[in-house]
């Protein structure tokens, strides 16, 4: 379908591969569910599906990438692929993107710097519009769902923290949307600031809101999508959340750190891993059989869906059906 609608095909394998990689390690909401949402921005001028991201200006540490409003994904991963290159270079690199389209699962990239024997980080908003998420005490959208992501590298596989400074993304609500199901406690308020389980109430007019991350203690998960708010949208020239901002994106910080340009790499490596030894070792409480460390139910959802496949929605498979007819794309029996 990508290729159909006019992206070159390394482009489309790399967008596809995000996608599906979503799926596998159970996060639908940024999966193949996002398709029809992107053939609606080829469609209407949104995502130049052949544009080429490039280097506005660098220094040996540090680099702004402009995205061309291409594909989200091409984009972020040569600005993450830069931001390697550099802290091979010089120890510690930050790389900030702007004019990006979606650009999917933020921890597919932290994962990709860890591989590299680096600390990574990233921190992400919606290019200063699409605000969907009430500030803590409020009850109209100030902010977008604004995640930050960090990767770890250990012997094993990498420490993996990939989340939403609001209490979920967006997406997770579209999914139990078009599952028809209801969202739980604690996830939206209504335009007029009530709670609600109704996903449709983010997207009515007037819309609800998503909350921050934090219950009751919102003021936590508040105080860091505005850090990443700054981050993100002030460092990259992107924009921070603001009603005049009419553009949707994605404007991002990106930072590696290569871990021997601080200690030995055996001593960085002896550290963690002991971590982790600790961590796993830990008696599990109450309704608990172990625990497990960040990133380590998305690879157990991974094994199992690629031994079990990927189970897709009937309203998802409908959409999809339909953009792959009017692309003339015969979709699967």
């Amino acid at each position: 379908m990508f290729v159909a609608a006019g992206t070159p095909a390394p482009r489309a394998i790399r967008v596809a591969q995000s996608l599906v990689r979503s799926n596998l390690v159970g996060h639908d909401s940024h999966g193949v569910i996002r398709v029809p949402q992107y053939m609606g921005g080829i469609r209407s001028g949104r995502i130049d599906a052949a544009a080429e991201p490039t280097v506005e200006h660098e220094s040996p540490g540090t680099a702004t990438m402009d995205g061309h409003w291409g594909w989200g994904q091409v984009a972020a991963w040569e600005a993450t692929q830069l931001a390697v290159r550099k802290a091979q270079q010089s120890g510690l690199a930050g790389v900030a993107l702007h004019s990006s389209n979606h650009v999917g699962r933020v921890g597919e990239y932290v994962e990709e710097i860890a591989r590299n024997d680096m600390i990574g980080l990233i921190a992400l908003n919606n290019h200063g519009a699409a605000m969907q998420v009430a500030p803590f005490g409020g009850r109209e959208r100030r902010l977008s769902s604004n995640p930050i992501a960090f990767a770890a590298p250990t012997s094993g596989q990498p420490i993996l923290v990939d989340i939403t400074s609001s209490v979920v993304a967006e997406g997770k609500v579209r999914v139990l949307r078009n599952q028809g199901r209801p969202v739980p406690d604690g996830w939206l308020i209504d335009a007029s600031g009530r709670p609600t389980n109704d996903p449709n109430a983010l997207y009515a007019d007037p819309p609800g809101a998503l909350l921050p991350l934090g219950g009751p203690l919102g003021h936590k998960g508040y105080g860091l999508s505005v850090l990443i708010d700054v981050m993100s949208g002030a460092l990259s020239g992107g924009g921070c959340s603001r009603a005049e901002h009419e553009r949707i994106g994605n404007a991002m910080f990106i930072e590696a750190i290569r871990v021997d340009a601080f200690v030995p790499r055996a001593q960085y490596y002896a550290e963690v891993d002991g971590l982790v030894t600790s961590l796993k070792s830990c008696p599990p409480a109450v309704g608990f059989t172990e625990v497990l460390l960040p990133g380590e139910p998305e690879r157990r959802t991974e094994a199992r869906r690629r031994e079990e496949g990927i189970e897709i929605d009937e309203e998802t498979w409908h959409q999809l059906s339909d953009v792959a007819r009017g692309l003339s794309v015969d979709a699967p029996a």
